[in-house]
């Protein structure tokens, strides 16, 4: 599995809900061995707490023999990436994937798996802090976090201070179709989620399989945008409108329908990151025209219309048995040359300086027709990001996507 076809079992799952042994707040050091939720939002942004039992790694130090051991979802850094790593830093470097974030958690709680890094979406971060799952960083090893990063992401509100993590790429979560077989302008319309309910799209109507981001289309429809509650009515009447999509336009749950099957005809309308609408040209099969897809982010298009905007993520696990060099790699891709390589490869944007959003159609990297899938930084002041949900609103979340798969 890719990394996006792992999301839809992500925070929320059985595991990853059992780090969450209570909620908290504050940024200071503490040597219980309690587990504190510490959520931030963008208003209310927060310091990860440090523990005396999990400190950070001195400075000075020499990096280990390696091998560097990577956990991380398949297909989601560029293989090319970490060879140049090995030919710099004289190491190995051993991928190992998992499928989802449930099964990478559960391993990852037994300790008897060894890995030095790992790729945490932002949401489940304050999870993986309060599990001790993460170390917290030294920044003496990380130059590049403060040199190339975009500043927002640098010190963000979910990490302020970048404790434990540093980011990696940056999505929109949005709507992809096809010229040819949708005859609206979905960008244009007043809501743009309502195409899904337009039954001229019977059969070629696709929907993320995961309970987040599809429930929040499901409340994006009736113009709800704070998908980051757990409302009772609010999620009643997303689960009743996802529901509704089943006669209507037979609507049917994937995770690869818009990098492959969108572009491949399966579909004409579908569910989409920004991430897999660059990368779909290339599963086009040979002879057809790229330029018939499209892509909008609601909220860039209409004014308070709803969208995910978020980030993933590294990080050095606690325990690693190679935490110099874990660092060095976490600095090595936070490098301008190194960042812009991988992008090249996997599609989804690093949030670094360098990186011109204005010029990536210019010198042909996304073509001209999905130029609306580029980000810039002003893009999560539009958007909704998603945030840690406690244990209670999260079952609500998942209790509605249950009735929904269920048809009813």
């Amino acid at each position: 599995m890719s990394r996006r076809e792992a999301l839809r079992l992500m925070a929320g799952t059985a595991a990853a809900g059992g780090l969450l042994a209570g909620c908290g707040s504050g940024g200071g050091s503490s040597s219980s061995s309690a587990s504190r939720v510490v959520i931030g939002t963008r208003e209310d942004p927060v310091k990860q707490p440090l523990y005396d039992d999990n400190p950070m790694i001195d400075s000075g130090l020499e990096p280990e023999k390696g091998p560097l051991r990577l956990y991380n979802w398949a297909d989601y850094i560029y293989t090319r990436v970490l060879k140049d790593f090995e030919k710099e830093f004289g190491v190995e470097v051993e991928l190992t994937t998992f499928y989802n974030t449930d099964e990478a958690t559960r391993k990852l709680r037994t300790g008897k798996v060894s890995f030095d890094v790992f790729v945490p979406t932002a949401e489940i971060i304050p999870k993986f802090v309060a599990g001790k799952l993460l170390q917290p960083l030294n920044h003496d090893y990380l130059p590049n976090l403060k040199k190339n990063v975009w500043p927002m992401l640098a010190d963000p509100y979910y990490d302020k201070g970048s404790r434990y993590t540093v980011p990696y790429t940056v999505y929109l979560t949005g709507i992809a179709w096809r010229t040819d077989k949708v005859s609206a302008d979905i960008a244009a319309m007043d809501n743009p989620w309502e195409a899904f309910w337009d039954p001229e799209y019977k059969g070629i109507a696709g929907l993320y399989d995961d309970y987040r981001y599809t429930i929040g289309v499901g409340m994006y429809k009736d113009g709800i945008t704070d998908i980051n509650d757990a409302n009772p009515d609010h999620m009643k009447a997303a689960q009743n409108n996802l529901i509704e999509l089943t006669d209507l336009v037979d609507i049917r749950y994937t995770i690869d329908g818009a990098y492959a099957k969108l572009p491949e005809g399966v579909f004409g309308i579908h569910h989409a990151w920004s991430g897999d609408m660059v990368y779909a040209p290339y599963y086009m099969p040979k002879g057809d025209d790229p330029s018939v897809l499209r892509y909008v982010w609601p909220p860039k298009a209409q004014g308070g219309a709803g969208g995910y905007v978020s980030n993933d993520n590294l990080a050095v696990l606690n325990g690693a048995e190679n935490p110099v060099l874990a660092h060095m790699f976490l600095n090595y891709m936070l490098d301008n040359k190194v960042a812009i390589k991988n992008f090249g490869w996997n599609g989804y944007q690093p949030p670094i300086n360098a990186l011109e959003p204005n010029k990536l159609v210019e010198d042909g990297t996304i073509v001209k027709n999905l130029e609306t899938a580029v980000l810039v930084q002003s893009d999560f002041d539009m958007g909704q990001t998603p945030q840690q949900l406690t244990p209670e609103e999260d079952e609500r979340w998942l209790q509605a996507w249950s009735r929904v798969q269920q048809g009813g």
